[in-house]
């Protein structure tokens, strides 16, 4: 298999590649060697952004420790500076593009003073005072023409030039923007052109203009509180986003399989323009579009070969709560069983294993000194329980956004109800998930995995096979 290379451009590709994050740690299948997240985007203290990022760190960590083939953090997830055989540090050993530190303002970043009197007429006619004074540390407030300009200097960065340099053959690209705001919208085309042009000046510039190249462009899916202080409109985002598909459809050349999304906006986000501030819940809407990688990375080259593959996303059943009984058979496939397994065992994780001790596999395992002292369990338990970015964190803001996604019962100490409307029937010689039956199967599977020498990917096996048994001959379907 080949490598993807993920560029996430702006604070919605930073969203999407979280929920990928999440989605991958549950074990959801991708035909890729190697996942390689290029995250795209000058507000570098942006609190979407940075959530996204120590997910991946903490994702990172653990996949290369226990991570297997197949099963939980199967998927190795690694940053640009990973392939640096070398270690001469060309590239910042980061998920994030390095802007090199914008502490200034657009007028000063185009140098507006240094131009002579009938060229800064001409800029004050393509830009407002706004725009010009506009400071870039917290990125473009939802002014593609702004971001164009800057973000031309992503061809001459180190990172393009050392993403070329490592791009192979049969490598892969997708592109995860919005439409609606300023770095995503001016991002995307820009990156695109720039990846198809094959006199770049980058290395290997042939055969990544001849690459297969899929894209998610995000339509608007939230709306913004009004706020008199604030640049950023809300009720401009149809507008914006008309104006950005009349522009791709004119100008938009060279992408092999382009996906949209987009939701009709409920309750407003707080609005706020960039920073650390601009935190939002994650949405349903993020978790559908980081399913439109794993599905464009299912396709044959020859499928992709021909003109652009257009997609969009739908329901099965319109509602403004959605469980797994409002998905596409084809949805619930990709992500229903990996999701409720690596569910059942979080959930075990967090409220029932230290119970556990003196139990034969928690004894085999010497689980009460590795809880005390092996950074993999406490790295497991951040990435689960993190009040920031972790994995329950994730299922609650998805669950009380507007609409909704509550595939579970995150209030239930119940395994037989941990699934939405999915009950695990029961009766007097059928007790369903328990905790003792948890006991019984890890124990029979610590036997069963004795072979494997690495005892937290051996925790991480038996906890996967333990799971799929209950799914298989417990859960009704999904």
């Amino acid at each position: 298999m080949s490598k993807l290379f993920i560029f996430g451009i702006g604070g919605t590709g930073a969203r999407v590649l979280r929920s990928l994050g999440m989605l991958m740690a549950a074990g959801v299948g991708i035909r890729a060697e190697r996942i390689i997240p290029i995250i795209v985007d000058p507000d570098t203290q942006n609190a979407d952004l940075n959530r996204t990022v120590e997910m991946l760190k903490s994702y990172k960590r653990l996949q290369a420790v226990a991570g297997d083939e197949s099963g939980f953090f199967k998927t190795d997830i690694s940053k640009l500076a990973d392939m640096d055989s070398r270690g001469d540090g060309r590239v910042k050993d980061a998920f994030t593009f390095d802007f090199g530190g914008i502490n200034q303002s657009f007028k000063e970043f185009i140098h507006f003073n240094e131009m002579d009197p009938d060229t800064q007429a001409l800029v004050q006619l393509l830009y407002t005072q706004d725009n010009l004074n506009s400071p870039l540390t917290i990125g473009f407030k939802g002014s593609p023409n702004v971001g164009s300009v800057v973000l031309n200097k992503l061809i001459n960065s180190p990172e393009l030039r050392f993403f070329a340099d490592n791009f192979r053959r049969g490598d892969r690209i997708f592109i995860i923007s919005s439409i609606f705001g300023g770095t995503g919208a001016a991002g995307f085309p820009l990156l695109l052109k720039n990846l198809r042009n094959p006199n770049s000046g980058l290395q290997n510039a042939g055969d990544i203009s001849t690459a297969l190249i899929g894209a998610i462009t995000v339509k608007p899916y939230f709306g913004l509180q009004t706020e008199n202080e604030s640049v950023i409109d809300s009720n401009a985002f149809i507008t914006k986003t008309r104006d950005a598909l009349a522009y791709y459809k004119n100008n938009l050349d060279g992408i092999n399989a382009l996906y949209y999304i987009a939701d009709n906006p409920e309750t407003p986000y707080e609005n706020r323009p960039g920073g650390a501030s601009q935190r939002n819940d994650a949405h349903l809407v993020e978790v559908l579009a980081a399913l439109s990688i794993v599905d464009f990375m299912e396709y044959e080259d020859a499928d992709l070969a021909g003109d652009t593959l257009f997609h969009e996303y739908g329901l099965r059943q319109d509602s403004p709560n959605i469980t797994f009984e409002h998905l596409y058979e084809e949805t619930t496939h990709r992500i229903g069983q990996q999701l409720v397994k690596f569910m059942l065992f979080a959930k075990y994780y967090k409220d029932f294993i230290k119970q556990d001790a003196g139990k034969n596999y928690y004894k085999a395992l010497n689980l009460d000194a590795a809880f005390s002292n092996d950074s993999f369990y406490k790295e497991l338990r951040h990435f689960l329980e993190n009040k920031q970015w972790g994995f329950f964190t994730w299922l609650e803001e998805l669950s009380r956004n507007k609409r909704s996604f509550m595939p579970f019962n995150l209030s239930t100490q119940d395994l037989n109800l941990l699934v939405q409307g999915k009950p695990v029937s029961r009766s007097f010689f059928n007790k369903g998930i328990t905790h003792d039956g948890f006991v019984v199967r890890l124990n029979k599977e610590e036997k069963n995995l004795s072979s494997e020498a690495n005892p937290n990917r051996k925790f991480l096996k038996m906890f996967n096979h333990v799971t799929e048994d209950f799914y298989n001959n417990k859960m009704p379907g999904i």
